[in-house]
Formats: structure tokens, sequence, C-alpha cells
């Protein structure tokens, strides 16, 4: 791609960030159910936005790859989390509502033209953020992004941690309700057993991520994982009505 090619991408990326920005309601959400593996309960929703289709950023990684690149992951992202409670919200759902805050929020504040969505969706809703390996990278912005997430009432499962020290660390001082095993990975059963039991041992929940197949279900069960969210499990879709 020419130097113009890649400049008129940008351009086109820039004003499809903006459009999203400026109108949440084309940014979805889709939300995944996660679901108690024991009895296929429906205890939470994932939430995940998208691009508009069509244009540069159609998916949620290349949105979130443009949006990086562009400097908007903030705004996008305090977009995205007002109209998902705004959904949860207007479908009266009580189940959990799960999302992930970028990292590049920490310490931010809510735009005030969101700040009456915000507010409520603090108040009515059951969040859990889920903190990936990117947020730990940050971890003079994260400790207190924590203790600000934790007077609003929200929960915690950290997902993507690449080795025990990293687990352990996270046990040790963000004390979250779950921890999540990506399945679909290779060895991930051995590579997860120990720092699962002590998850486990610190009262954290197991939950099983990208459970697409029959085979990632039965690595789930061997994990003796409680919850699982994955396409076998449900679709990313709109809420039921």
């Amino acid at each position: 791609m020419s130097l113009t090619d890649q400049m008129e991408s940008s351009r086109r990326a820039r004003v499809a960030i903006e459009e999203l920005i400026a109108d949440p309601a084309q940014l979805g959400p889709d939300f995944q159910p996660i679901r108690r593996l024991a009895d296929d309960t429906v205890i939470g929703w994932k939430a995940t936005g998208r691009g508009k289709a069509g244009t540069e950023v159609g998916d949620t990684l290349s949105l979130l790859q443009g949006a990086q690149s562009l400097g908007l992951v903030e705004r996008l992202d305090w977009a995205f989390r007002c109209h998902a409670f705004d959904v949860a919200l207007a479908h009266d759902v009580t189940q959990e509502l799960h999302l992930t805050p970028e990292p590049e929020t920490f310490g931010s504040l809510c735009p005030p033209r969101l700040a009456a969505s915000f507010g409520r969706g603090r108040r009515e809703l059951r969040v859990v953020a889920e903190l990936h390996e990117d947020a730990f990278a940050r971890e003079d912005a994260l400790r207190p992004a924590l203790d600000e997430m934790r007077s609003w009432g929200w929960r915690f499962a950290v997902s993507d941690l690449s080795d025990d020290r990293h687990v352990r660390e996270a046990l040790a001082w963000v004390q979250p309700a779950y921890v999540q095993v990506d399945v679909s990975r290779a060895g991930a059963a051995e590579l997860a057993r120990a720092w699962l039991q002590a998850a486990r041992s610190a009262g954290a929940d197991v939950m099983a991520l990208r459970v697409d197949s029959p085979r990632a279900l039965d690595v789930a069960r061997r994990l003796d994982a409680t919850y699982g969210r994955g396409n076998l499990l449900g679709q990313p879709a709109d809420l039921p009505r």
C-alpha cells in the first residue's frame, strides 16, 4: 500500500470512529452469554462493540486497532461503555454485565454528555471488569483505577495472563471474582492447572473462554471450570427480549 493509500485509509478510519463516538448506537453492542456449565444457566453477558459494516473498522479487532493508532481509545471506550449500559438497562438485565475497560481510560473522567447513562449503569447494573495482560503492564495506573472501580461496586475477572507470577500477583491485589482461561489454546489444561488451584484457594471462580467446540468444552470440564463463554454456548448477538 502506498503512503497516499495509507493516509486515505487512516482518514476513513478516523471519520468512521468519530461517527461511532458521536452516535454510539452504531457500536452495537453484541452480548455473548456466560453460562454456568453445571446447568447451562445464563449468569451474565459479555458486551463487545463493533464498527459499522463496510468501513475500515468493521469488526471489533480492527475498530480497537484503529482507535489505538489514532489516539481515540479513551473516547471510544467511554461511548461504548455507556451505550452498553443503556442497552442492558433497557432490557432489564439482572445478570452480570462483563466488559473490558481499556487501559487508556484508567483515571479518566466520563464525558459530561454520557454522565447520566454512566451514573445509572453504576447504580443499577452488576458490572464485572475483565482485566487482560495489557492492563497489568500499566500497574501504576491500574491500582488507582481498581480502587475507583471498587467504589462503583464493580467486581473483576483476570484473563489472558501468561505465567504463574502474573496470576499470583493478580490474585494478591486484584482479588478477582473470576480467573479466565482460554481453553482453545494448545496445552491449556496442563498450563493452567496449578494457578487455577491457587485461584480457587483465593475464592475466585474459574471461567473457560472460547468454548467454541465440544473439544474445548471437554477441556473446560477437565479444568473443573464453573462458568464458560464461547460460540458453542451462545453467539454474540442482541440481548433477548
